[in-house]
């Protein structure tokens, strides 16, 4: 690498590391106002800093530049982490953690870490996790959740993106007027409906939802039946394609063969025959 590319990258670096260090000073003194007392008697203000936190780590972990940085902010800040740190715990640590005030809130910093990691996972964004704490009935009942392995995960969100561009434009079962209970949070296209039926066979909306924990259990039973259907219409696709290509292959086979000779017996029998000897009974 030439010195030009080095100091531009070196620069770069510097960059990154200054962005997110001013990023993490902000989420740290909101948490220093908190622990200080000012907010001590709410969880809201903990689960809105845990929301930042969680947009903060969407964020990072989408660009490698910034994993790297955050690395080096580790070691700036003098904390502890290695190859096996997960990237939501280094976020965590930055946060939360000091180097004063290690000890003190090391314990909570997996917890904490365990809720991001729990929410991201299930696709929450940082406005709605205070939401999503609350329904899962709390921070450390989120922390026993039984994590998914990598492939489950992605098998998730691999259905989830499906749904998404499968119904983005697929029509419509029947219209809906958007009231104020089924508007999608911002940036977000679903929202849900609970429909009730009703006794003379007609059903009416009784209910909606934008919580995305909701939306995105559902999508991905969307992407799932969609892609099955798919995968059933090709492979009838591709059956009924094979049966005709057979029919194909013999009527070829049939015409490329020679026409049929007809038989001509070599024997011939004289027109009369004499009995030399009469017959008996």
């Amino acid at each position: 690498m030439s010195k030009r590319k080095l100091n531009m990258t070196t620069r770069l670096e510097d960059k990154n590391v200054h962005d997110l260090s001013n990023a993490i000073e902000a989420l740290a003194a909101q948490h220093r106002r908190w622990e200080a007392g000012t907010y001590a008697a709410s969880n809201a203000e903990l689960y809105a800093l845990l929301g930042s936190t969680l947009d903060f780590f969407i964020k990072v972990r989408r660009n490698l530049d910034h994993c790297k940085a955050i690395n080096r902010l580790m070691d700036i800040y003098k904390l502890t982490h290695n190859s096996q740190t997960s990237l939501a715990l280094k976020v965590v640590r930055l946060v939360f953690v000091g180097t004063d005030r290690q000890n003190k809130i090391e314990n909570r910093a997996f917890v904490y870490c365990r809720v991001i990691e729990v929410a991201a996972g299930e696709g929450i964004i940082g406005s709605e996790l205070p939401q999503y704490i609350v329904d899962n009935h709390g921070i450390d009942e989120i922390r026993r959740k039984m994590p998914l392995s990598s492939s489950d995960t992605k098998s998730t969100h691999m259905a989830r993106e499906f749904a998404e561009a499968m119904l983005a434009d697929q029509a419509e079962l029947f219209p809906v007027t958007m009231g104020d209970g089924l508007q999608p949070v911002d940036g977000a296209r679903f929202s849900l409906a609970l429909v009730r039926k009703n006794d003379d066979g007609t059903g009416s909306i009784v209910f909606g939802t934008n919580n995305m924990a909701a939306v995105n259990n559902v999508l991905n039973i969307a992407g799932k039946a969609l892609k099955a259907n798919v995968v059933k219409r090709v492979e009838r696709s591709v059956a009924e394609a094979d049966a005709d290509q057979r029919a194909l292959n013999l009527q070829q086979l049939m015409q490329s063969l020679p026409a049929p000779k007809v038989f001509q017996p070599e024997l011939q029998l004289p027109e009369t025959v004499t009995l030399t000897q009469p017959v008996t009974a």
